[in-house]
């Protein structure tokens, strides 16, 4: 089906577990947002009754937003949802449990969709299923769009390009580095549990998940290792250990990296 043909749907955006921990706020940055009177969007998730106290927090600036109600487990209900929308954000997580319904819907009413998900093994499965599909019909299905994989895959992608434009060189090597404090929420918290007794943590070890093809030789496999020990760096004086999230965004900015290489970029 040509994009072209599909109806204006009720919504430009929905935001799915808009009840939970970065659902919430990111209801609340969209009810700030400077053009948030002329963006139709709601929020929806499994209960009406939280669903209604998020709206309420937001305030007089929220009275125009619809609450939804979807169950990820109701096939019907999911459909209703998506199919009313321009494009889903989904924060609800682990994402293996609760996200392939609502990936699949969009898939099929053509709806962008994006998440906040690091979970590469379910994200493999989604390229599997859906890539080839979404890619005719022009679907955005765009995973891992939080802490997990922006600043790292977007951050080495303008670091190359400045590199290219500015120094007229290829990029032999881009270094990130965090700092963190603080804790981790619930849902960060059942996704890595989720992981780790479904066994997707073990496929989840392979540096090159998420990319096109798996024609990859092995010694870029033994070059791409997730370091598992801290190392002095030269670079920055001091000593640097592993990055907890380093094995999710790696695949992230791998999978970028083979995909403009096919693009011929």
């Amino acid at each position: 089906m040509d994009r072209s043909t599909i109806p204006d749907r009720d919504f430009d955006i929905v935001l799915y577990g808009a009840t939970g921990f970065v659902g919430s706020r990111a209801a609340a940055y969209l009810a700030k947002h400077p053009q948030q009177e002329r963006l139709r969007w709601a929020i929806a998730g499994l209960d009406r009754n939280k669903l209604e106290q998020v709206k309420q927090h937001l305030g007089a600036i929220a009275t125009s937003v619809s609450v939804l109600v979807a169950d990820s487990r109701d096939r019907d209900a999911v459909d209703a949802v998506v199919s009313r929308t321009r494009v889903l954000l989904n924060t609800a997580s682990p994402f293996a449990l609760y996200g392939s319904s609502v990936v699949d819907a969009c898939v099929r009413f053509q709806t962008h969709y994006v998440d906040i998900t690091g979970e590469t093994t379910w994200v493999r499965g989604l390229i599997d299923r859906y890539h080839d599909r979404a890619a005719a019909d022009g679907t955005r299905i765009i995973p891992g769009c939080g802490f997990d994989s922006v600043p790292s895959d977007l951050g080495c992608y303008l670091m190359i390009r400045h590199i290219q434009d500015n120094l007229g060189v290829p990029c032999a090597e881009v270094k990130a580095y965090y700092q963190m404090y603080g804790g981790f929420n619930g849902g960060t918290i059942a996704s890595n549990i989720h992981r780790h007794e479904s066994g997707q943590i073990e496929r989840g070890r392979d540096p090159f998940l998420l990319n096109p093809s798996d024609a990859y030789p092995l010694a870029e496999v033994d070059l791409d290792r997730d370091p598992i020990h801290p190392s002095f760096d030269a670079d920055l004086g001091t000593w640097v250990g592993p990055f907890i999230m380093g094995a999710i965004n790696t695949r992230v900015v791998r999978r970028s990296a083979a995909l403009f290489e096919q693009w011929g970029q």
